[in-house]
């Protein structure tokens, strides 16, 4: 359990991975009523500390950025003990569970000093959604940017123009910090941001050069692209890979799409 003031508090269920860093944060947001953000894994250990943070408080929803099951898995058993559950449409029909659907801009209060909006953020995933605290200016990101690195863009489901649309749309809310699903808290929020930007671009010019350069497979581009990345993080860069030759075919490139 980590405190982060302003009525925030995370805490971090048991599974570390490669895709995951140290684990999915499951966020308890609110003084008097409460938002419980991503349940994370099926875990009753994991959803027993988020109640002890909870504390009897009323919840007034357990909501979810995005329907991975690294945030997901738990969110029937959460739904069960604390209720409601809200996301986007499009997320509650990929997870499989009843709840109340989220739209753009839709906002859930929690008392005087809290209002929590839910931000339609489409890239990493296509029902992605991040949340902000319009109070404090506090913004969680969900896997859309995390605490540091970057998260894969999921081919076809994600798309490198949503994502780069999603980090746009992110900057112009000018938040103070930024409360990913994975990672440290952000503070240079700001920045964090133009710095995912700009890595984005940079990686969709470093595939463009593979191909040119005679790259004919996706493993082929990786090896050219993420030349020092770890077995564990391949099938990941594939899928982004896949992305980044989607959005060049879209910008007018002439890159193959659907390689292998």
């Amino acid at each position: 359990m980590i405190e982060h003031g302003s009525g925030v508090v995370a805490v971090r269920a048991d599974n570390p991975s490669a895709l995951t860093l140290t684990g999915t944060q499951t966020y308890v947001i609110g003084d008097e009523a409460i938002v419980v953000l991503d349940p994370g894994p099926l875990d009753a250990a994991h959803l027993d500390r988020v109640e002890e943070v909870i504390a009897g408080r009323p919840v007034s929803a357990v909501c979810l950025t995005h329907s991975h099951r690294d945030h997901t898995a738990g969110a029937q058993e959460a739904a069960d003990r604390w209720g409601p559950l809200r996301a986007s449409e499009e997320t509650l029909d990929r997870v499989g569970v009843d709840g109340v659907p989220l739209a753009d801009e839709d906002v859930i209060e929690l008392g005087a000093a809290f209002s929590f909006r839910a931000i339609s953020t489409p890239g990493h995933s296509g029902d992605h959604l991040c949340y902000l605290i319009d109070s404090t200016r506090d913004l969680f990101t969900g896997d859309l940017v995390l605490g540091e690195g970057s998260s894969i863009i999921v081919h076809p489901d994600g798309s490198v123009r949503a994502y780069l649309s999603s980090l746009r749309r992110l900057a112009a809310l000018q938040p103070a910090r930024l409360l990913p699903g994975h990672g440290r808290v952000v503070t240079a929020a700001g920045k964090r941001l133009e710095a995912c930007r700009v890595h984005r671009i940079e990686r969709t010019k470093h595939v463009l050069r593979a191909v040119k350069g005679g790259a004919s497979t996706i493993e082929a581009i990786r090896e050219t692209v993420y030349w020092e990345l770890p077995a564990s993080h391949h099938a990941a860069a594939e899928l982004s890979i896949q992305a980044y030759l989607a959005y060049l075919h879209e910008e007018g490139h002439e890159v193959p799409t659907g390689l292998e």
